[in-house]
């Protein structure tokens, strides 16, 4: 998704007030070197990653799903191997740098210190008040809203956030167990994913201070008469999903927990994503979930004082119609001295300068910073969402940037030469204008020979009644939409006459998944009859064998198919255990490991190996 206009560390994109402070060294833009995790990289493939594993120099494998992984390789290995063998594998692999990310810093008794909501001094706020007003009318016809705050992690258990906080009714709590199975154990309130686990029960110590205080912007509980008000709250219908990727006294997360984190937003039902943290490098594995997904990211614009044009700061710098970037105003409208601008990359400014707001242990304190200013963006984008009925991320972002307000010292600062205001994108409603779309895309599909080989091409034409290319992708077996709605399933590229294709070389029947930008998803199957193996089963799925002993694995074949019944055998780990290639295994010291039989047009069949 192009924009129609046209830190590496995820930094706490704040000032504290009376610190006065850059979240980032002051270095020039040419000397600014983008943090990357040692030995840690990303890659990312149409085929299906879970097939890769420990072994030879990659020591751990991380899968974000079966398209998305983190490979941890060891201190003797060439990349450049490493990425062939790979590449062997998966023709389309791309393998990329793990980036460090660093943050970036009404009848509520507080209400009046909220000047950036009511400015009694004779300043700037976003008209708020009006916005209230509007949306005091209109609450029996809105509609619930999720805010993932994609951050520290935030004190959900904090007095004026808790009635707000999205709860996953699918898990049960503390048990240990992926109730749900969505891959992660208790996420009930939330994950972290800096840790991979559980977000903790007791998110009090200043670790969570940043996160907490963008919650409380966005959503702190309205007319509760306790503490502040947040922006999305004043629907009634704002919820704010917990997802922890900074960790530590410097806020710093990788690029791949912040592609988990999204992901896992998308697949658990968020509309809008809070992002107040920076990159100063490209990180081409983020653009691609960004630009894949239906959600909104409100992004930060950084801290450091400069002229974003002479080097942008990432993600907030996408060129992406589901991006906001988002720059500090003070109280009298003039741009903060520490906030990152840019004409190009920038597309507003909004209150960000001695903000008060909820910090951990049921506590309110000031803080400063574009870290303060996203989460302004992101209420008003939540009182949009609940308001207008069928209204998508880009159309959004598109209501925020035509209705700011124009202010002479922000010209040649941010795009839209203006500031952050609540009530106009409300008023400029057109009840003929954001009529949702039900509509589901058309897929089109066959199967046709190849003349000289056994397999079969797979040719998918799908096209949306929106004009725009529906996202597209197809597996193997009779398999529903839900399938494909949690994110599995290979990807199909669509070329500009809206057609793609794939090799098969298993007969059996194939679904295809498509959807559109609103959510709308259709299937449709096909039968591949290319004259080949169609299965194939190991005597075992799991067997301990003693150390210094040998096992011979047997493997069944259907009894049709005329290719593909050469059989290879691998092992994930060979220095506990070997497979020759008539399937003997020998077990060499205690571990475990898998051994995979794969027949020659691509069907696997495991055995789970334990040495003792």
């Amino acid at each position: 998704m192009q924009k129609s206009r046209n830190f590496k560390r995820i930094i706490l994109m704040v000032t504290i007030v009376a610190m006065i402070a850059v979240s980032v060294p002051m270095v020039s833009y040419g000397d600014e070197q983008p943090e990357t995790i040692k030995k840690e990289y990303i890659i990312t493939s149409s085929g299906d990653l879970s097939a890769v594993k420990a072994d030879g120099h990659i020591v751990d494998v991380v899968l974000a799903d079966s398209h998305t992984a983190l490979i941890k390789v060891d201190s003797t290995a060439n990349l450049s191997s490493v990425q062939q063998d790979l590449k062997d594998a998966f023709p389309d692999l791309t393998m990329q740098p793990n980036y460090v990310y660093e943050s970036t810093s009404v009848n509520d008794p507080y209400y009046n210190l909220q000047w950036g909501l009511l400015n009694t001094s004779g300043g700037v706020d976003i008209g708020f008040e009006e916005a209230q007003s509007f949306i005091e009318s209109k609450k029996p016809m809105l509609k619930k809203t999720v805010v993932a705050v994609i951050d520290t992690g935030f004190d959900f258990t904090h007095n004026d956030l808790a009635d707000n906080v999205w709860i996953n009714k699918d898990e049960i709590p503390g048990n240990g167990k992926d109730d749900d199975g969505n891959g992660y154990v208790d996420d009930t309130y939330g994950y972290d994913f800096s840790s991979g686990s559980s977000v903790t029960l007791r998110p009090t110590s200043s670790e969570f201070e940043h996160g907490t205080h963008c919650a409380g912007i966005i959503g702190a509980v309205s007319n509760n008469h306790i503490g502040i008000t947040g922006i999305g709250s004043i629907t009634g219908k704002v919820q704010l999903m917990n997802l922890k990727v900074l960790a530590g006294s410097k806020g710093e997360g990788s690029s791949f927990n912040l592609i988990r984190a999204i992901k896992y937003a998308e697949n658990n039902g968020a509309d809008i994503c809070n992002i107040s943290m920076g990159s100063y490098g490209n990180d081409t594995a983020l653009y691609a979930a960004m630009a894949k997904s239906n959600m909104l990211f409100v992004c930060a614009a950084g801290n450091d004082g400069k002229n974003l044009n002479n080097m942008p700061v990432y993600p907030g710098s996408y060129d992406l119609d589901n991006v906001i970037c988002v720059a500090n105003i003070k109280s009298d409208g003039t741009i903060n001295r520490l906030s990152n601008y840019s004409s190009r990359y920038v597309d507003l400014a909004a209150p960000g300068t001695d903000i008060y707001s909820t910090v951990p242990g049921d506590k309110y304190r000031n803080m400063s910073g574009t870290s303060m200013a996203t989460p302004y963006v992101s209420g008003v984008a939540a009182l949009l969402h609940s308001y207008y009925n069928g209204i998508g991320a880009s159309q959004i972002r598109q209501l925020i940037m035509d209705n700011t307000t124009y202010s002479q010292s922000l010209r040649g600062r941010v795009a839209t030469s203006g500031y952050l205001n609540a009530y106009k994108p409300l008023a400029a409603y057109d009840s003929d204008a954001f009529k949702p779309d039900e509509t589901a895309p058309v897929i089109a599909a066959s199967v046709v020979d190849i003349e000289g080989s056994y397999k079969q091409k797979l040719v998918i034409m799908a096209t949306d009644d929106s004009g725009e290319v529906p996202e597209v992708r197809y597996a193997r077996g009779d398999l529903t939409k839900k399938y494909f709605r949690s994110g599995k399933g290979f990807d199909v590229d669509l070329d500009e006459e809206n057609t793609g294709s794939k090799t098969m070389g298993v007969p059996s029947i194939y679904t295809i998944y498509a959807v559109d930008s609103s959510g709308n998803d259709a299937l449709y199957q096909v039968e591949c009859t290319a004259d080949a193996v169609k299965s194939i089963k190991l005597n075992y799925v799991k067997k301990t064998i003693k150390k210094g002993k040998t096992y011979k694995l047997k493997t069944t074949l259907s009894k049709s198919g005329t290719y593909g019944r050469k059989v290879t055998y691998t092992s994930s780990k060979k220095s506990v255990a070997s497979v020759s290639g008539t399937g003997k295994v020998t077990a060499k010291k205690k571990g475990t490991v898998t051994i995979t039989a794969k027949t020659g047009n691509g069907l696997t069949a495991k055995c789970k190996i334990v040495v003792k």
